[in-house]
This record gives structure tokens, sequence and C-alpha cells, in this order.
């Protein structure tokens, strides 16, 4: 007897969390562009009215199944908006930003431990009250208190209450291009104010107490404190409070740079990784449950103590999503379930998003969920590429197979955020998988042991020797990694595309599907084009920048694929990087070239002056636009006198008080301005 032929089920089938994310997504993203200024009953509104037009139609779903469809779509768009409308701090009327204008004095308790800067202590505050003429209201949120630094220590610490001046300043940014968007990473944080004084300005009300603290807070500082006793060397003891309990305070920025170029910056991070190696531990534990008819106690067990680490450490959204897969995971096995990996992972994006919808816009976020889901879609497939027979091999070749398969979606998301490509990323993630490996259990080994300070002191000394040779194998291996790889673009479309290209070769080469392979092709063109137009505007490139770096100087002249120095502060050599890098790497000018002493400029047919003096002269000399780039205060009228300026372009130089006094005077003087100060960076192109 023939059987009916069965169609295979299409991936939104078997995933259905797929269909429910999309919407839901799109929906927080537009309440983040703006398009949903609304009131809060409106949203709810909408949603209700969708949700009763959805009940009438289920009953007519086999004759409307594309209206049905529709309509839940609907749903999950408004509800991802209205999550979005309602976890926003803006929309509380207890937020302290809703009066800031009139506020004298604030009560505000320290969330998280003061952070050392170049010339400032960066100290996280949540806000209790605010103080105006007497009165004492009671508010919410959080904001950021940069206190100077003077001859005395940090001496306020995580959970004291202080009394802050009321002089809040909204985020900004700097304003030089394609910089880092600091306010709108701040703004999805739910933070929107800060400012800058002095630590004589502040107040300790009352001193934190260390009971209050959540348990979790409290065994966070307790292996905090052991890792910090038995763990001497400061790199050492950064890296394995960052890779243990997600405390990044003591991490070096260079070790960090030199993770990230490598490709192994995920190991810092609190991810599945920690997860997989904390349930082994405890299964270690459990050694004596053998048989597989007791596995689900072993998860059981592991359950809470999974999410109990996780909260202390911070919980992030590599470990919160780890936290849920593994909860999904042990659901399954306790209930004896088979479970669909694809859709465990769909469903705890959701899940996450309902709790944090502006974790969407997390990089950490985006590329944790990137990589797990490669892992998924590719790992059998490269792993048949070689059949080892050694245990070692096996391992080793798993090993291999997990950094390949991981990067083929994470690859396209790095270089769109980092501009970077690690080119030895095998080799260094096989590495660094056994060094985290060795180094999370070792870090275990070591609180667990500081009842016994010889053995926990053993155990440290092991462990800053093997950080020190893996650091310097990932320096070794980061020299290696070529010049230009660290200078790579993608635009948006680009990436989009890119994807569509893996897509399309995947199918072909996987499921031999010749049409996803001519979508590919015709993808791969469009990209090919894409990037051959971006070679030609960069070759045809010509731009004036003034940067706009704190308390510094730095002036360069961009053409082609080169940049020249014409003015800068040697000084101030970090600032100035963090500042540039970013222009150089997308208008694709990162060789420097050298540039002949000279003050006057001719950028696309406008004259330009770079003037570093005073002038005393009688002559009159036109100009298009000139930089006033010295410290004595300069005199409006004077200079209208001799260039007759369209423009002024007033640097960094200047003091505050300086500024304003030379930005009113040219007011007066019907002369038009730009303070790089105020209004960012200047480019003339």
């Amino acid at each position: 007897m023939k059987r009916w032929p069965l169609r295979e089920a299409y991936f939104w089938e078997t995933a259905p969390f797929f269909r429910i994310l999309l919407p839901f997504a799109a929906g927080i993203l537009c309440y983040d562009a703006g398009c949903f200024m609304l009131h809060g009953f409106v949203l709810p509104l909408v949603i209700c009215s969708a949700f009763l037009l959805y009940t009438a139609i289920v009953y007519t779903r086999k004759n409307y199944p594309a209206a049905a469809f529709l309509l839940q779509a609907v749903i999950l768009f408004c509800s991802g908006a209205a999550v979005s409308y309602f976890s926003d701090v803006r929309n509380d009327r207890y937020w302290f930003g809703n009066g800031i204008q009139e506020q004298s004095a604030c009560l505000a308790r320290i969330t998280d431990a003061p952070a050392e800067k170049e010339n400032s202590w960066k100290v996280p505050v949540g806000m209790i009250s605010v103080i105006n003429n007497g009165k004492v209201s009671t508010v919410s949120g959080d904001a950021f208190l940069y206190l100077y630094k003077d001859r005395f220590p940090m001496l306020l610490h995580k959970g004291d209450t202080i009394l802050v001046p009321g002089k809040w300043q909204p985020i900004k940014n700097a304003g030089n291009p394609f910089g880092f968007d600091y306010a709108a990473y701040c703004r999805r944080s739910g933070i929107y104010y800060q400012q800058s004084c002095s630590a004589n300005n502040v107040r300790l009300y009352a001193p934190g107490d260390a009971k209050n603290a959540g348990i979790a807070s409290r065994a966070h500082d307790w292996c905090m404190a052991q890792l910090d006793r038995y763990i001497t060397e400061p790199k050492t003891k950064g890296l394995i409070q960052a890779m243990l309990l997600g405390d990044e305070v003591n991490l070096d920025e260079d070790l960090r740079q030199s993770y990230s170029e490598t490709g192994i910056i995920h190991i810092i991070a609190i991810s599945g990784g920690n997860v997989t190696f904390f349930f082994i531990a405890i299964s270690g534990l459990l050694w004596w449950l053998r048989h597989k008819k007791h596995l689900w106690v072993k998860y059981a067990i592991a359950l809470p103590l999974v999410w109990f680490y996780v909260v202390m450490a911070g919980a992030p959204p590599s470990a919160v999503r780890a936290a849920i897969m593994f909860s999904l995971l042990a659901l399954s096995v306790i209930m004896q379930k088979n479970n669909n990996s694809l859709n465990q992972l769909l469903a705890t994006a959701f899940l996450l998003l309902c709790a944090q919808p502006m974790w969407l816009f997390s990089v950490g976020f985006q590329l944790s969920f990137v990589a797990v889901l490669s892992l998924m879609l590719f790992y059998k497939p490269v792993y048949k590429w070689l059949s080892p027979v050694n245990k070692v091999a096996k391992m080793l070749w798993g090993t291999i197979v997990a950094s390949i398969s991981a990067e083929v979606l994470a690859a396209p998301l790095v270089v769109y955020y980092f501009h970077m490509f690690p080119l030895l990323f095998i080799v260094a993630n096989a590495l660094a998988f056994l060094f985290m490996g060795f180094v999370l259990f070792a870090g275990m080994a070591v609180i667990l042991c500081s009842w016994f300070p010889g053995l926990a002191k053993i155990i440290g000394i092991c462990i800053v020797c093997t950080v020190t040779v893996f650091d310097k194998i990932v320096v070794w291996l980061q020299g290696l990694n070529p010049v230009s790889f660290h200078f790579l673009v993608l635009t948006g479309v680009e990436l989009l595309l890119l994807y569509i290209v893996i897509t399309g070769c995947s199918l072909f080469f996987i499921r031999q599907q010749k049409a996803a392979l001519f979508t590919g092709m015709a993808a791969c063109c469009l990209l090919l084009l894409s990037l051959c137009n971006e070679e030609w505007t960069r070759m045809h490139q010509q731009r004036l920048v003034v940067y706009n770096v704190p308390k510094a100087n730095h002036i360069e002249l961009i053409s082609g694929s080169s940049y020249a120095v014409l003015n800068t502060d040697s000084t101030a050599g970090k600032k100035i990087s963090y500042a540039v890098k970013p222009a150089h790497i997308n208008w694709r000018a990162w060789r420097q070239d050298s540039c002949a002493s000279r003050e006057i400029f001719y950028v696309n047919g406008r004259s330009v002056l770079l003037l570093n003096k005073e002038i005393d002269t009688g002559a009159h000399f036109p100009i298009d636009y000139l930089i006033v780039n010295y410290d004595a205060q300069p005199d409006p009228l004077k200079l209208k006198s001799i260039f007759s300026p369209s423009l002024i372009i007033i640097g960094n130089t200047y003091a505050t008080k300086q500024r304003e006094k030379f930005l009113k005077e040219c007011v007066d003087a019907g002369i038009t301005t730009y303070a790089i100060a105020d209004s960012g960076a200047f480019v003339l192109e």
C-alpha cells in the first residue's frame, strides 16, 4: 500500500517562536526610533482591540488564515512597543528627570563600585529623593556622578548614601565623526543625566551596611575578596574576577584589547561556557549518581545553583541567556520531553526581551545569540568534514569545528561593530577553550579552598603562571594579524547582503538548493558593487576635520586613503586616538601621510586658515574659514577686519568662560561661529 507523501516542515513550523519573535522585536525597534509618541493607555487599548478581533476571527480561521496571521503579528508588534513603553524610565512619574531644573540637592545611593578614570572617579548612583526649597520629594532613576581627583583617595563605597548637588546635565556625545553613540547607549540603560563636581561638594549621608545587601551581593563581594587575597598579580586578578564573577572593575584595558583583536573576548563575559563548566563541576560533585535515569536529579540540583551564580555575577545579558537556555534544557530533561534547540534559543530571546526590551540593541546580546545560532546550524555539517578516530584528535577537532561554526554568522557582526577580523581565530579559540576551562576550575578551587590558605595560595600562583604564559601567546597572535584587518568596514546594507550570501551558499551546500545559490550569488554581486562604489568615493574624498577632544586640539586633512595631521596635542595621545580612529576606519583613510608645515589650505575650492598665534597687521586677507587655535583671548572685530571669514571655528584651547565671552563678542560683531566644545567636531568636505 502506498503511503501518502509527507511534506517536510518549514523551520518556522518546528520553531514557532520565530513567528513570535520577529514582530515583537519590530515593535521594540519602532519604539526606540520614536515612532510611538503616545500616552500610556493607547498601546494597551490597541492590543486589546487586536486581541478581540483575533478571537473573533479564530473561529473562521480556515476561511481567513491570512487575516488571522496579520492580526497575530499586529498584536505582537504592539506588545513589543508596549513593553518598551512601560520599561522606559521617562514614563515613570517619579523619575527625577521630570523636574530636574527645580532641584537644589539630591539624596542618592551608590549602586556600584566607583571606577577610576584619568582625571576623575565615575560613580553610578540611584536617586532616592530631591530637596527643593526645603521640600523633600521621593524620586527614582539612575545617573552618573564624576568626582574630580584630588590629593585624597576615593573614600566612598558601593551602598553609601550621599548628598549631591542638583546640577545635572544631559549626557551628550562628543560629536566626532562615526564616534560611539554613548548617549544612546546610556539611554537604553535608562540613564540620561550626569554631573561633574568636586568631592568637597558631596556629603556622606549614611555609610552602606553590608548586612542590608542581598545574599547574592554578599556572596559576590566575598568571592571577590578571596580572589583579591590569593591572586596578587593585578592583570591576572582582574581577568579572573571578570571571567568568574563578571566584575570588570580591575580588568586591564590593554589585556581586553589583545583578547578582542584575537577573537577570544567572549571568554571574559559570563556566558554559556561558564554555565557549562559550572554544571560540569556540580556533576563532578554528584559523581555517585551515575545511572542515566538519575540525570534529572543533577539538573534539578544544578538549576537553582546556576541561577544564583548568574545573579551573583551581575546578570549580564549573555549570562541570563545561557541560564534561561539551561533552564529550558533542565525542564525538558526533568519532564522527559524532547527539546528543540532552535525553538529554545528563540524562546529565550523572547523572554529576555519581555524583561529588558532594550537588550535588543546590546552588542553582547546580539553576538551571544548569533554565535549560538551559528553553532546549532553549522556544527554538524562542518564536523562531517573529518572523521578522527583518536579521542584527543576528536576533542581537538570538536573545538576547531565549534570555533569555525560560531564564526560563520558572528564574524559579519564583529566586522560591522568592531571593524576588525582575527585571521587566526581558529588557533586562538582552540587555545582559549583549554585556557578557559583551566582558569574557571582553578578560580573555583581558590574560592572553595579559601579556608586552607596555603593550598589556595599555591593554586593562585599556578593561575598567575598560566595566565602570564597565555597572555604572551595572545599578544604574539595579535601581532600576526595584518594591520588592514583592524580597519574593516561594513555598512548596514552590506551586512544584510553578506548574510544573504551566507544563507544562500549554506542552503546550497547543505541541502543542494540551486535557487538559494542563485540568490546568494546575486547578493554577492550587489555587495561587490557597493564595495566598488565606496572605494571610488574614498579615492576622491577630501576633508578637513577639527576633532572634539576634551581640553586638546587635533586637526587633520583627509585626502584619498590617507590623513595628515595639521595640529595636535602630543600629551593627549589616548584621547586623540579614541576620537579619530572611527573616522579613519569609516572613511577608509587610516594611513598617515606627511604634511608640509603650512597654515593655509584649500579644501574643495574653499580657503581655510589655521591661526596658531595672534596676528598684528593692517592688511586685508579674506578667508572662507578661520580656525582660531591659540591661547590668548582673540579680538573678534580685529579678526573680522583682517580676514572677513564666513565662519570662525573655535578650538578646545579655551576655558569655558573664555569661550563663552568670545562667542558673545562674535554675536555682537555679527560673526558666525562654530564652537567645537559645544557643537562637536567640525567637518569641511
